[in-house]
């Protein structure tokens, strides 16, 4: 592949990035919390042949302020994030971190099975692991004759 090409594939690659980050941005959940106060942490959802993995961004939160709720086909992540305090501030230049209470319910991919999931929280990164519930297929079931 020549050199000319090759720039345009990446710059390609970059648009798709960005474009990616937008939306996940403008996300409806995010810009327009229904009923609530509350600010909505992003996620990413991957799924792979037999685990759900969920990752939540959550720079800042204290893990003994985390509630995890897990079902069968939802997720639900609560907690609270707080700023440090600061001297006094004679003047807001701008405004885009969100703090206060939390809450963030995500569908899942698939069924799973919550007895085994699993989770840990590292560098503001909560990161989730719930193993697929596994499917049975046919089973022969006897019949008994009554009495």
């Amino acid at each position: 592949m020549d050199r000319f090409s090759k720039k345009i594939f990446q710059e390609l690659e970059e648009m798709q990035q960005q474009t990616g980050r937008m939306l996940r941005n403008m996300s409806l959940g995010r810009m327009m919390p229904m009923g609530s106060s509350r600010w909505q942490p992003p996620a990413d959802i991957y799924e792979a042949e037999t685990e759900v993995y969920i990752y939540f961004d959550l720079a800042g939160v204290e893990p003994g302020t985390l509630e995890v709720v897990a079902g069968e086909h939802q997720l639900r992540v609560s907690g609270n994030r707080q700023l440090p305090a600061q001297g006094s501030i004679a003047c807001v230049h701008q405004l885009e971190i969100e703090f206060g209470r939390f809450e963030r319910t995500v569908s899942l991919p698939s069924v799973v099975d919550v007895d085994q999931a699993d989770s840990s929280y590292s560098d503001g990164i909560l990161m989730i692991t719930l193993p697929k519930r596994q499917k049975k297929g046919r089973i022969q079931i006897q019949v008994h004759e009554g009495e």
